[in-house]
């Protein structure tokens, strides 16, 4: 884990030395869940129209600016300019001043699976104003929630609020956003936005371009993430403490590589100093008495490759592994999550397909008995990986597994700009039943699948759907949810 730690520190200091190369303009940020976004975003990265990270959330605004003014121009499909409209318009959007409210319904309080934000209650309502200039951002947005998923989240929070400035083709926020760190469409085992966000403060790199020294273009657009937070309505440990970081490349057409690195540190009673945070960073926290480490640590990598040989259609692989544990400064006891995506047109009709699986036992990597009981827990951190009950990485929790299916439909609507998604997925979730687990807080198998609808009547955006989960085990723990959510601008300009 230190030689990931310590590459993150190296793509630090890279970053100083080209960032005048690279000015970002806007210090803007739009945080995980934004499903259509993504979509769009892959769609035009993996057509070849666009070059930006679709794996490393929140996203500076700035990167994605900077991809569309450097687009291909030539030989676009219809599809193609559909999704450049989108995503133009949204980055416009995004750079004006807005007040507006927000509105999401979770019928059966059921977790989120996937990168599309849905309630963490049965209500959740928000309001927000958002402003920017060239070099300074913020957002101020309050949230409640009516019978929350667990009982260790507030009915109140500050979720999609921060500050931000850029400088130097940095970007500085201080905050409470989403994050997504990892390629996968259905889970991520590093960060995800299944939990309330973490607050703090980050550093991001504001564009993806290459270094321009030939000394240094090889490594091809690249950017990083830097973060430090403190978790809240921590039980077992109040004020534990996190620092976070990511690195990712892109070396050539296609292909994008990353390395993330989580750290649980601090907390009441614990040292919270620099030293205890060098320690940390450094490798040198594990101790062999147990309850005794300074932190709780997990890193990894992940690659993402996308080719054009079928036809120019876009066939893409990702990978990531995580490790639980360490051994010698390097991560073990790995999670896996691997998946593959297609993209096509039916006619006017883009198509994207998914298939998807996640194994979140450490040592099993979807083959043997793996270590139950041990993936996102600790002896000293007792609320394990998990943020206010629910995971910080995958939607399962630590011990399972989840195989699933999607597809994304979008006809040529220029008028309402409708897609339809529905998704299939089958789960082994909470082998051990811990407790610390309150997405799924018993041993169970689930089967079960998710259809929604999502359009837009400018300004508004609108999702709808339902989901269903079933236990393969006959236990009582079946659900069938309705969900809605929307996203009213009441005042741009």
């Amino acid at each position: 884990m230190a030689r990931i730690g310590r590459s993150v520190l190296i793509g630090l200091a890279l970053g100083a030395a080209g960032a005048t190369s690279a000015l970002a303009d806007t210090a803007v940020l739009v945080e995980a869940g934004d499903q259509r976004l993504r979509e769009d975003i892959q769609w035009l990265v993996d057509r070849g129209v666009i070059d930006v990270s679709t794996s490393t959330w929140p996203l500076p605004l700035a990167a994605l600016e900077n991809a569309l003014i450097e687009r291909r121009s030539t030989n676009l499909s219809r599809a193609d300019e559909a999704a450049l409209d989108y995503v133009t318009k949204f980055v416009s959007r995004q750079k004006r001043t807005t007040i507006g409210v927000k509105a999401q319904v979770n019928t059966d309080r059921i977790p989120q699976l996937g990168f599309g934000s849905q309630s963490l209650g049965s209500v959740t309502t928000s309001a927000y104003v958002a402003a920017s200039t060239d070099h300074l951002a913020v957002k101020l947005q309050a949230n409640g929630i009516i019978d929350p998923l667990t009982n260790r989240q507030a009915t109140f929070n500050m979720q999609g609020s921060y500050a931000a400035a850029s400088l130097f083709g940095q970007v500085l926020y201080v905050g409470q956003l989403s994050h997504w760190w990892g390629p996968g469409q259905d889970g991520s085992l590093a960060w995800s936005n299944v939990s309330t966000a973490i607050p703090g403060v980050g550093l991001r790199r504001g564009t993806d371009r290459a270094f321009e020294t030939p000394w240094l273009s090889w490594i091809g657009p690249w950017g990083y993430e830097l973060f430090l937070g403190q978790e809240q309505r921590a039980r077992s440990l109040p004020d534990t403490r996190v620092a976070n970081m990511r690195l990712y490349v892109r070396p050539i057409e296609g292909l994008e590589l990353g390395a993330s690195r989580m750290i649980q540190w601090g907390g009441k009673g614990r040292p919270n100093g620099l030293g205890a945070l060098w320690d940390a960073l450094t490798s040198n926290s594990n101790v062999n008495s147990p309850g005794q480490d300074f932190s709780n640590e997990l890193a990894g990598f992940d690659i993402r490759y996308t080719t054009r040989l079928l036809w120019g259609n876009p066939l893409t692989f990702y990978l990531q592994g995580i490790g639980e544990d360490e051994a010698s400064g390097r991560p073990s006891h790995f999670l896996a999550l691997g998946g593959l995506q297609f993209k096509h047109m039916v006619g006017a009709t883009r198509m994207q397909w998914h298939v998807e699986a996640a194994d979140t036992n450490a040592s099993r990597v979807f083959s043997g008995s793996g270590r139950p009981g041990y993936a996102y827990g600790h002896g000293l951190y007792r609320d394990g990986y998990y943020h206010q009950g629910l995971p910080i990485g995958h939607a399962i929790g630590g011990s399972g597994y989840m195989y699933s299916a999607g597809l994304s439909v979008i006809p040529d609507d220029t008028r309402y700009h409708t897609r339809y998604s529905a998704r299939v997925l089958y789960a082994d979730v909470n082998p051990t039943s811990q407790a610390i687990n309150q997405a799924f807080p018993e041993k169970d198998r689930l089967y079960g699948g998710e259809f929604s609808v999502s359009w837009i009547m400018a300004p508004m955006t609108f999702r709808a759907g339902a989901m269903m989960l079933r236990s393969a085990n006959g236990n009582a723990n079946d659900s069938f949810g309705v969900f809605f959510s929307t996203d009213i601008p009441l005042y741009i300009f």
